[in-house]
């Protein structure tokens, strides 16, 4: 079932249970759409919390990455609605509209039935590119990766191909469901064999680099972002959850590998620890604007978003730099976690632009899925102490993108003073 029937169902029977209370009706519509649109549940309820204050309507809600269960009413009368929806996906465009319509419900600018409309015409459109702009936004994302990473050439070249094939895998399923169901293995597969190929030609690559870059679209580290901060506020049951989902992720990129092993021979088994080297600066401005690119198709952004999605990238890379060349290096994820924040305040501010739009796309870029793969290829190595490492070391990088966040906040709260 996709998304958009899913939302359907859920408001229709969301709308039964209210028996026709429209104001109740568009808080939990509000609350569906929110979650098919793949922000973190904390966001969530503070969302549904603050519609409800504007439509005065009394709610307790409980967000999960997989439902919303909501408590109408006064606590001596409630009405429960639960919704099972599916894990929701990041899509700019909808965030977008969505912010619009939130906006409009809380300063009382529209009536309730023109938001409920607004809300059903968003959730009924298309959240698919053309097939040839996908390919290319996978082939761009692959490529930048692979500079990002620190690749030459041939690794470049390596990426592309894989990024390529991963997004025609991506188009096939959405047509043949069992390929969409095993999305990650099938692009681990195609990850190893390429690299393998390219090593039988004679050139030799730095095989980390393209195995990881080819699959960077399908990285869990904004999940795990999202995981440790969903834990960061308290709210665990959410934070396991979508923790569990990450790792799954990466078991099944870590699958796809050895099936490719098995397939083609241990040719790309020998895998060397990432080290990052200096990006000429010309060479970190493409990769930034083909990432940025790629990540404003891939997340299907507006094209009056496309410019803040490359502001986003940008300045999460340029402040990444600018800390890893320090003395400070260590809290270089920290830094460029807290670039972003503050961008996206000032942009929310004095742009009126939602801050998911610079939000995303800049964690996208600063997310520790690469180290979190690393780690599991290490595991298929048997250096288990290899794997250790980098897995505590990917987990730190996830912490500091959540401290990042979370200062930055402190620096456009408003500051109350005593009466």
């Amino acid at each position: 079932m996709d998304e958009g029937t899913q939302v359907a169902e859920s408001s229709a029977a969301a709308a039964v249970a209210l028996a026709g209370d429209s104001s109740a009706e568009l808080v939990i519509a509000i609350g569906c759409a929110y979650h098919q649109s793949g922000i973190p549940v904390d966001e969530l309820e503070e969302l549904m919390h603050a519609t409800a204050a504007a439509l005065d309507v009394q709610l307790q809600v409980t967000a999960l990455p997989t439902s919303i269960t909501a408590a109408i009413g006064p606590s001596y009368a409630q009405r429960v609605v639960l919704l099972r929806l599916e894990p929701g996906v990041v899509d700019l465009q909808r965030l977008s509209l969505l912010n619009a319509v939130y906006r409009a419900v809380k300063e009382r600018r529209i009536e309730t039935p023109a938001a409920l409309a607004e809300i059903a015409r968003i959730n009924a459109l298309s959240d698919a590119a053309p097939a040839p702009l996908m390919l290319a936004a996978y082939c761009a994302l692959s490529v930048g990766a692979s500079i990002i990473l620190g690749g030459h050439a041939r690794e470049i070249a390596a990426a592309g191909c894989i990024g390529v094939l991963v997004g025609v895998l991506a188009v096939a399923g959405r047509y043949i469901p069992a390929i969409d169901r095993l999305f990650e293995v099938l692009a681990g597969v195609m990850a190893t064999l390429v690299v393998t190929v390219f090593e039988r030609l004679g050139w030799h690559l730095a095989v980390y680099i393209p195995i990881v870059a080819g699959v960077v679209q399908l990285l869990p580290g904004l999940q795990l972002t999202e995981a440790l901060h969903e834990l960061a506020y308290r709210n665990v049951v959410a934070g396991t959850a979508r923790l569990g989902s990450a790792v799954m992720t990466l078991l099944s990129l870590g699958c796809g590998f050895a099936l490719g092993i098995a397939l083609v021979g241990p040719g790309a088994l020998h895998l060397d620890r990432m080290r990052y080297a200096p990006v000429p600066w010309f060479e970190l401005a493409i990769a930034v604007f083909a990432m940025a690119s790629a990540i404003a198709v891939l997340q299907n952004a507006r094209a009056a978003d496309y410019a803040w999605v490359l502001v986003s990238c940008a300045a999460a890379e340029i402040a990444f730099r600018a800390f890893a060349a320090s003395p400070g290096f260590q809290v270089a994820t920290f830094g460029g976690a807290l670039a972003v924040g503050v961008v996206a305040k000032i942009a929310s501010r004095y742009a009126r632009v939602p801050e998911t739009i610079l939000l995303i796309p800049g964690l996208l870029i600063l997310v520790p899925g690469a180290l979190s793969y690393e780690s599991i290829l290490f595991v298929l190595q048997s250096d288990t102490t290899s794997a250790g490492t980098i897995a505590v070391t990917s987990l730190v990088a996830g912490v500091e993108i959540v401290s990042g966040l979370l200062l930055s906040t402190l620096f456009f709260t408003p500051v109350r003073r005593r009466a």
